[in-house]
């Protein structure tokens, strides 16, 4: 490590015993434990509303978790004398989760549910959930419907098309309905209810739990990096993960089941959380982001990954069609 990065750690109560690089970051072994030290980007008020729902969660019991380490200032941030800012908080000794392994999957899945029940009743003040809810859904899957239609309109007006763009317009209908008909199902639904009701019990949403923060130890799972936690109907977090998991296992019925049937040991499901999940996994996601990603790059000369991508997702419509065919006949 450099001497910028000395002149930070001086200023935490630890002494450090070893280092080795991480993706993006440091790992410490010191006299305090295990550690990840890596520069940060954000305010220092994202920074605290993450700090006291990890605090909230610790408090209850539930101690695999990354929480900050304050400096000998008291602080979550620190600074070198040019203005970089750092972070140093607790880290785990684990692989991340194996989107292959049933057992990692179910492990994962039966920890979701714990820490969704550990992140209600927050103590937040009223600034704090005006600033950290999440996204308004049916005002962002309009504003995603309208950019599909966007991106099309513009592929059709080129007199040459590359072979992204030929395969975007031979399956955008398919998908373009299938996000009309999520904002309609949204609509007609009760999300408003729900997201009053998670508002006022101060529901709280990890925001991004993937396989890249699920990590498993000897000893349990250890939930980390949540940076994009938010106040929100935590269907969100069920959503993403299941979504993550079918993707990579061709949305098999039977491996679905057996994450909900999991999920549902710690925290039992309503009729209206199904109808929410069945909805965000019904909205094209990936084909969405796949057209935000061409509109916003190089269009001369698209990766050829974005092509396999835009083909693999097309191709696993018709099996992810009878996942949800089969959630609704099993749970609406």
């Amino acid at each position: 490590m450099n001497d910028r990065n000395d002149e930070v750690l001086e200023q935490y109560d630890i002494k450090i015993c070893n280092t080795y690089r991480a993706r993006g970051s440091y790992i410490l072994e010191t006299n305090r434990g295990i550690k990840l030290y890596k520069t940060f980007e954000g305010s220092k008020n994202r920074i605290e509303f993450e700090n006291k729902v990890k605090e909230h969660i610790f408090m209850q019991g539930y101690s695999n978790i990354d929480l900050f380490v304050r400096n000998k200032n008291g602080e979550l941030v620190t600074e070198d004398t040019q203005g970089n800012k750092y972070i140093l908080k607790n880290w785990f000794l684990g692989e991340e989760c194996n989107l292959r392994s049933s057992g990692d999957i179910l492990l994962a899945a039966a920890n979701l549910a714990q820490i969704h029940n550990l992140m209600s009743n927050v103590s937040l003040t009223p600034e704090e959930k005006k600033y950290n809810r999440f996204y308004y859904l049916p005002d962002l899957y309009d504003k995603h419907n309208r950019e599909l239609k966007r991106v099309r309109a513009y592929i059709r007006e080129k007199t040459q098309k590359n072979e992204f763009e030929t395969c975007y317009l031979s399956c955008y209908q398919e998908f373009y309905e299938q996000g009309l008909k999520a904002i309609g199902l949204l609509q007609a639904s009760n999300f408003e209810q729900l997201l009053e009701a998670s508002t006022n019990s101060t529901q709280i949403c990890h925001g991004n739990y993937t396989y890249h923060n699920i990590l498993m130890m000897k000893n349990g799972v250890a939930t980390t990096n949540f940076d994009k936690v938010c106040l929100g109907v935590q269907m969100l977090d069920l959503y993403l993960f299941i979504r993550k998991v079918m993707e990579k296992n061709d949305w098999t019925i039977e491996l679905g089941e057996m994450i909900i049937k999991e999920y549902q040991k710690n925290k039992p499901l309503s009729e209206e959380d199904f109808k929410m999940l069945y909805i965000l996994l019904l909205y094209p996601e990936k084909f969405w982001k796949i057209t935000n990603y061409y509109f916003n790059g190089k269009k001369s000369w698209i990766p050829q990954k974005n092509i396999q991508k835009l083909i693999s997702i097309q191709q696993q419509n018709a099996v992810k069609n009878e996942f949800l065919d089969w959630l609704n006949e099993k749970f609406l």
